[in-house]
């Protein structure tokens, strides 16, 4: 009786284990930022022109954004091909999060995932009443 637990929990963790590797192969990419939805506005009191120029400039940046994430779980992100942020990366068991913690570990934000496939990934930031969501394309 005991062989078949011990046999029951292995296999469990093996199915686990070979999912987590389907989504982080799947990952494990360079991906450019398509579109970005519900990002909130910079400043509601844009005042001139140049207010309203830098707002145009920093939702333009958001949308230059290119994550590469590797196998090793470490990550970096891009904005206009200089790179601002690496760090590590986490997939939750039920493979519905994703964990991001900057090398200086003093930013950690997650993610869902809301949709990750080859060819496209979907992430929607957490704990925001109204969170960003981002589109993802392989570059």
């Amino acid at each position: 009786m005991k062989t078949y637990s011990l046999l029951l929990i292995f296999l469990c963790i093996v199915i686990i284990a070979s999912c987590t590797n389907k989504t982080k192969k799947q990952l494990a990419k360079k991906w450019d930022c398509v579109k970005i939805e519900n990002l909130a506005p910079v400043d509601d009191n844009l005042f001139n022109a140049q207010d309203s120029a830098v707002a145009q400039k920093i939702k333009d940046a958001l949308n230059s954004l290119v994550w590469t994430f590797n196998n090793d779980n470490t990550y970096s992100c891009s904005v206009s091909a200089g790179t601002t942020v690496e760090g590590t990366y986490e997939i939750s068991i039920d493979e519905k999060l994703l964990t991001l913690t900057s090398g200086s570990r003093n930013n950690i934000n997650v993610y869902v995932i809301s949709n990750l496939t080859d060819t496209e990934m979907t992430l929607k930031g957490s704990g925001n009443s109204q969170p960003v969501i981002m589109h993802f394309r392989p570059h």
